[in-house]
């Protein structure tokens, strides 16, 4: 069997196993210009050799074949940081997320709107439309394409850049222009795919980012803790509205399950691959818990779905709410701030809690699969699973503890293991984490022109 070859434009970025897109040949070096080779399955982790198409001398189109391993991502790299040392340094800023409006990106641009004095620019930004709706001015946005040569020269002369994911290559940062990682969780999955530079590393925990900090070779004072920008979010609860819109009725309580992927699709981000040692576990999980979610909602409860927009396994489950990423676009909202409205979350190995816990509010994890995931992906550091801050679930007992503390009929012990684990991993949630992030920039000099005082 053989892979269908990517027509999409997409980033390099965080995992070498990727197919490569159609793109412009100036933000690519490219070699060995002659016949295609169709690429063959690989085991997973390893480099697979690629095609695609690409402009080169006017409008002839000519095919390259390319060694992911040994050409994008060590060579442009290579390049893009000599050329970070060679141009100037201009008065803005380059921002850049996967999805496009993510809420660190959100959040981060939202707070260099009000506080920076130069220019903003979103690579492969959000709508102005949908950036009215999330509440940012869009004429304080220069909006650039991502894969174009006015955003790589964006990119290059900003004082400060910003991602989630990775970008470009991931190109070694220079002292004069930092790179700062948004990442996008802080969870205990373990880091894995290429490594991704930056001068900085921005997380809400100094136990849960170690492995982040060695993978991608950051100093370890260089640790920004100062909290992911998104959990402003869950500050800004959904409206009625909003909820209605979604299928979530306003006048009950609703849990939100949301797990991970153990397999996972590309998404126009990478190449699928797999986090559990046994994927047959993966398609039995909707069965395992749908006990369970009956017995939350034979309390009273309603009961919402949110898969991983890289699962490629159905999360759906009769009689459950299931709301996407569009959906949630739809009702004009985000997902934090759904979360924000919730009555408690039950999740797995995702990062969500480590943001839900600066709400305060009942957290139950579902594992049945712990086993496969651990001999798989893996958990860093080892000893999380010991330290969450909710129930295991595993029987129905469980659920309907887990569902009599979000409906407050009986004292658990929630709140306990809530504040053991954010003192176990040193979680911090301060209210206005992305002025915090900025403070903390500046006070280390990665802005030439200095930015107001937070907002």
């Amino acid at each position: 069997m053989r892979d269908e070859l990517a027509d999409e434009t997409i980033d390099l970025v965080e995992d070498t196993r990727v197919r490569l897109p159609t793109v412009e040949p100036n933000l690519l070096i490219v070699t060995n210009i002659g016949k295609a080779r169709r690429p063959a399955m690989v085991p997973r982790g390893s480099v697979r050799p690629c095609r695609y198409r690409a402009r080169l001398g006017g409008h002839r189109r000519v095919r390259v074949s390319l060694d992911l391993g040994r050409l994008a991502l060590p060579t442009l790299g290579r390049a893009l940081h000599l050329l970070l040392s060679l141009t100037p340094r201009r008065h803005h800023v380059f921002v850049a997320a996967w999805p496009s409006d993510e809420g660190n990106a959100v959040e981060t641009v939202r707070a260099l709107t009000k506080r920076y004095a130069g220019g903003v620019v979103w690579a492969d930004a959000p709508p102005p439309e949908w950036l009215r709706k999330l509440g940012l001015d869009p004429s304080q946005v220069q909006f650039m394409r991502k894969n174009s040569i006015p955003a790589l020269w964006s990119f290059l002369t900003a004082e400060v850049r910003f991602f989630t994911h990775g970008l470009y290559g991931c190109p070694r940062p220079v002292r004069r222009k930092p790179i700062v990682n948004l990442w996008h969780g802080d969870g205990p999955k373990a880091t894995t795919g290429a490594r991704i530079y930056a001068t900085y590393l921005v997380s809400s925990s100094t136990i849960l980012a170690r492995d982040r900090l060695r993978h991608f070779r950051v100093p370890a004072e260089h640790l920004l803790t100062t909290g992911l920008p998104r959990i402003e979010q869950l500050r800004r609860p959904s409206s009625t509205s909003q909820l209605e819109a979604l299928g979530i009725a306003s006048d009950r309580p609703f849990v939100v399950w949301m797990p991970t992927y153990r397999q996972a699709s590309g998404a126009g981000l990478n190449g699928s691959f797999v986090d559990s040692a046994d994927v047959s576990e993966d398609a039995r999980i909707v069965q395992q818990i749908s006990s369970g979610l009956a017995t939350l909602r034979e309390q009273g409860l309603q009961v919402v779905v949110k898969p991983h927009p890289l699962d490629l396994v159905s999360r759906d489950h009769s009689s459950s709410i299931l709301i996407t990423d569009e959906a949630i676009r739809g009702a004009g909202t985000t997902l934090y701030a759904v979360l924000g409205a919730s009555a408690g979350l039950l999740t797995d190995y995702s990062s969500v809690w480590t943001d839900y816990l600066a709400l305060n509010r009942p957290i139950a994890f579902f594992m049945p699969d712990l086993r496969s995931y651990l001999s798989g992906r893996g958990i860093e550091p080892p000893d999380a699973m010991e330290h969450l801050p909710g129930a295991s679930l595993t029987t129905m007992a469980d659920f309907a503890a887990f569902g009599a503390e979000m409906l407050g009929t009986r004292p658990q012990p929630g709140s306990t293991l809530r504040r053991s684990s954010i003192e176990h991993f040193g979680l911090v949630h301060p209210h206005a984490p992305a002025d915090v992030l900025l403070t903390a920039l500046q006070e280390r000099g990665a802005f030439r022109w200095s930015t107001s005082q937070e907002g």
